[in-house]
């Protein structure tokens, strides 16, 4: 399977299953995507919200595994301090702008694991 094909299902998985449902691979793949998608129209707090506080360790490995460092440690700050505004602004931003990664990035991590 080509990595794009496997983004695109381990995506499509996600939305049916749900983030608990899915293999490592399929979850850093979908965990990333949802956060984008999530923080672009509804911001962090809905992220939160829709998975819990608990899920932000989660969300903050899957951004580790990708090489995204700024936002993997913005994650683990929100999981590890009382939340507020500017942290979930920090968050939101360095998600919403893609800092340290983008599709390039993604795809050459799957395709080394699949």
């Amino acid at each position: 399977m080509e990595a794009d094909t496997f983004i695109t299902t381990a995506i499509a998985a996600g939305e049916t299953s749900g983030l608990d449902a899915l293999g490592f691979l399929q979850q850093i793949v979908f965990a990333v995507s949802e956060a984008e998608v999530t923080c672009d129209i509804d911001g962090i707090d809905n992220l939160i919200h829709r998975y819990g506080a608990d899920s932000l360790p989660l969300f903050g490995r899957a951004y580790a595994e990708i090489g995204a460092a700024e936002i993997a440690e913005a994650l683990r700050e929100l999981a590890t301090s009382p939340m507020s505004e500017p942290l979930l602004s920090r968050a939101n931003s360095l998600i919403s702008n893609r800092t340290g990664y983008d599709y390039g990035t993604i795809r050459t991590y799957v395709a080394a694991r699949i």
